[in-house]
């Protein structure tokens, strides 16, 4: 469930959710969307929180130790990566 495709399925089960949201909210919200055995399961797996918005739970999913992306689709940054931040420096 790490690919877009499962990201996306994980959007529209909870779309509409009000943030901040605990794990039960979560599920109870995507079980009364018709969310699918597979979207619950990843969602009954989240750790136990309560999250400020989508994209909190969507980093929060488990991943596939066999995809090197995380739910979002974008490679997984690992410690030695570097990015560049407005103003020329560098965030660690």
């Amino acid at each position: 469930m790490t690919s877009g495709t499962g990201t996306e399925r994980i959007r529209r089960a909870l779309a509409g959710l009000e943030y901040p949201a605990d794990n039960r909210a979560v599920v109870r919200h995507a079980t009364g969307a018709g969310a699918d055995d597979a979207v619950l399961g990843v969602l009954l797996d989240l750790p136990i929180a309560t999250y400020a918005d989508l994209d909190e739970i969507l980093r929060s999913v488990p991943r596939d130790p066999q995809d090197d992306s995380p739910a979002g689709g974008a490679p997984r940054r690992t410690a030695g990566d570097q990015r560049t931040v407005r103003g020329g420096g560098r965030e660690p």
